[in-house]
């Protein structure tokens, strides 16, 4: 390090710029600290030399370099542990925090991803969805953000609780599996446990926070939370390849069929809109035999536009 920049930063002359190298500069390694303390004893011989050579001048008085010196080290000496301690607070404390580097993976519709976080956890997303992570958990929480559904076998780890933020609510948890769906655009959230304890906290409705146990469900319905029992796991088992549902209107089936298959799907037949359905089936099964299948239990037709974009049911 320049020792004119030394200088002017033990002055308190230098620029924000020469202060801040100055500190990253002491922080890289001990060998710079040693050198700065010698420096700093170095300026202070050199100020309390030209203060006395000042005052002899003034009195007529004669003073010995060897007793300027002495009397310098033991100054400098005490300033040099508060310099060091001063550089120590400035670099902790009056620099900001470090921003955490974010992930985000989005899932296109048609397709779903598995990834493990940095801690251990395992997170599938089905399609629509996305979250954000950071590359490594560094902070007293384990946080992530979430738009759309997601199923999550959380890492346990007691000192470290493990938040997913979304839109209407934040969960709480140290380690369990559950299943999150959170779709802003229709403002729809539900959370359903199946191990282990999660605690909500709604954004939407503030109040009290809500605890989950095992096999227990917490839907956004009505403008506020009710909380169920889950008496059917088959609508998690999306994560498996497979679409399950029970009792579901048809109007509401056909909007799952959108995401699964990226594909829009029109409703001419006005009929079948409160129609509701139950079944079950593999993904890779494809659209057009699903709908084969449902064609056995209610009568309609559908076709196809020219670029495969668009299915009209009639």
């Amino acid at each position: 390090m320049d020792r004119k920049v030394l200088h002017r930063f033990f002055a308190g002359t230098a620029s924000f710029e020469e202060e801040e190298a100055v500190c990253d500069w002491v922080d890289a390694s001990d060998k710079n600290r040693e050198e700065l303390i010698r420096e700093r004893k170095y300026f202070d011989v050199l100020l309390l030399h030209k203060a006395k050579n000042s005052s002899m001048a003034q009195s007529g008085r004669r003073f010995s370099l060897p007793f300027v010196i002495g009397e310098s080290l033991k100054i400098a000496a005490a300033i040099s542990v508060l310099v060091v301690s001063a550089l120590y607070i400035y670099n902790n404390m009056a620099k900001p925090a470090p921003v955490l580097a974010m992930n985000k993976i989005v899932v296109p519709p048609g397709q779903r991803a598995n990834l493990t976080l940095s801690d251990g956890t395992n997170v599938w997303l089905n399609a629509c969805s996305e979250l954000a992570y950071p590359a490594s958990f560094t902070e007293e929480s384990r946080s992530v953000s979430l738009k759309g559904e997601a199923y999550f076998d959380v890492s346990k780890d007691a000192e470290h609780p493990f938040i997913v933020q979304t839109n209407q609510c934040d969960i709480k948890v140290l380690g369990t599996k559950f299943n999150v769906q959170a779709d802003e655009s229709d403002c729809e959230f539900s959370a359903a446990l199946l191990e282990g304890s999660i605690e909500l906290t709604n954004k939407m409705n503030p109040g009290p926070s809500i605890l989950l146990a095992p096999m227990q469900k917490a839907e956004w319905t009505g403008g506020k939370m009710v909380v169920d029992s889950i008496r059917n796991l088959d609508n998690y088992r999306w994560k498996e390849g497979l679409i399950c549902f029970e009792d579901i209107r048809f109007a509401d089936l056909m909007k799952r069929f959108e995401k699964t298959y990226d594909i829009r799907i029109v409703i001419r037949n006005k009929s079948l809109h409160d129609y509701k359905c139950s079944g079950k089936c593999r993904v890779s099964d494809g659209v057009d035999f699903i709908l084969q299948v449902l064609q056995r239990s209610t009568r309609f037709t559908f076709s196809r536009n020219d670029d495969n974009t668009i299915i009209y049911i009639k």
